[in-house]
């Protein structure tokens, strides 16, 4: 498990909004703070960034699929992530656990929720639908101890959550949330012990998801 590629990205215009989606400012080593990368620019900071938001994550294995939705080759960091790792994905990433990169400890928060821009800034219009669908979304970080790291640095899982509420079990919830509690019908207890960890956003969404009255508007297609 190692840190493939580091990077930031700064506010584009495309006409209609603005994003900093896109991560293309490719960095060799790098200071993470709790609140992220400092050379990190956020359009939207009332739905981005902050201390459970603090650094996203993506499997490097996710982008032989997204390339072939896609029709086209893209680089590290055209998924919105500031670390792309390998010898992790969703399935085995789960929240609460621990991992120390270099000197940054860092603590797994919550999935990220596909965003339209993403859509939009890949003029796919199905795209934000597909990464719902599949539940390879990323994931989020938060600090727990800042520090430097570099690209290649071996990542060492320090601690796993007793929970083992991996990001797949909460993006496959909130796809399909009454199937998916009939075959997994612990899954309430695993999120009742990180509800301390979740942010209040997501505790909140999941109980709404629960109740069918959660705005999925925004995962669908644009």
């Amino acid at each position: 498990m190692r840190l493939v590629s580091l990077q930031v990205g700064e506010i584009k215009d495309y006409g209609k909004f603005k994003s900093a989606f896109i991560k293309d400012i490719y960095l060799q080593n790098a200071f993470m703070n709790t609140l992220g990368l400092s050379e990190n620019e956020i359009a939207n900071t009332k739905n981005h960034g902050g201390v459970f938001k603090a650094i996203f994550a993506n499997a490097t294995s996710n982008y032989k699929l997204w390339e072939e939705f896609l029709d086209k080759k893209l680089r590290y960091g055209a998924m919105g992530e500031n670390l792309s790792l390998s010898g992790l994905d969703e399935m085995s990433v789960c929240v609460g656990d621990i991992h120390r990169l270099g000197e940054v400890v860092l603590q797994v928060s919550e999935p990220r929720s596909p965003c339209v821009k993403i859509s939009k800034v890949h003029q796919k219009n199905d795209f934000c639908a597909k990464i719902f669908e599949s539940g390879l979304s990323g994931w989020y970080y938060r600090v727990l101890k800042e520090g430097k790291c570099s690209v290649n640095a071996s990542l060492e899982i320090t601690q796993k959550h007793p929970a083992k509420l991996s990001i797949m079990d909460l993006n496959r919830l909130f796809y399909k949330p009454s199937a998916f509690l009939k075959q997994n019908s612990n899954l309430k207890e695993k999120i009742e012990q990180v509800k301390d960890i979740l942010s209040e956003e997501w505790q909140k969404s999941i109980v709404l998801r629960l109740k069918n009255q959660y705005d999925m508007s925004y995962m669908r297609n644009l």
